[in-house]
């Protein structure tokens, strides 16, 4: 398993694998193994890439997984991603408000049905870490409460920190956060 930087050429297996696990595309069993909120073409990859990152996980020529990172400031922002950012004056983090940290967005992230429980979260989260930490203290992401297998994963999993949910469109969602540090 071959854990990098995503390249132009693995734009459309993530287009591909980000579409095979939106909630229209799940049973409502598959659904409970997670899902994505979000999907993203060719183009915007591109921009997300050279933003600040992908990092994908590949097992010889297939696509395994994949984890986005953004910029918090980056435009235009998709309306979730703006509700939370909104949030961050109310929130804190080890006694400092998020509007006093170097703040980025991480995901979506997806793991190919196939692949898991193999570890590769694991992996692609702390390449995720050793990517970012040079110029950002904090990663934040946000959970669909209709998605508890992604917030265990993260806050139990990866050891996350859950801060207050916020609510865009009706919608409620979960904040969590990470140091990048070591």
């Amino acid at each position: 398993m071959e854990i990098r930087l995503a390249r132009s050429e693995d734009y459309p297996k993530i287009v591909r694998l980000q579409l095979q696990n939106t909630p229209d595309q799940l049973s409502a069993d598959e659904k409970k193994q997670g899902f994505v909120v979000s999907s993203m073409n060719e183009q915007q990859l591109a921009a997300i890439n050279q933003a600040l990152g992908i990092v994908v996980a590949v097992d010889g020529e297939q696509l395994a997984g994949f984890v986005c990172m953004l910029p918090s400031e980056t435009q235009p922002r998709h309306p979730v991603v703006e509700a939370m950012l909104a949030s961050f004056g109310q929130q804190q983090f080890e006694g400092r408000s998020l509007q006093q940290l170097r703040v980025f967005v991480y995901g979506p992230v997806c793991i190919g049905r196939q692949w898991r429980g193999q570890g590769i979260l694991q992996k692609l989260f702390a390449a995720v870490k050793t990517h970012a930490r040079a110029s950002y203290d904090l990663g934040a992401a946000f959970i669909d409460d209709r998605n508890p297998h992604s917030l265990a994963a993260h806050v139990q999993g990866l050891k996350m920190t859950a801060l207050a949910p916020f609510s865009c469109q009706q919608q409620n969602y979960q904040l969590v956060v990470f140091s990048t540090a070591a």
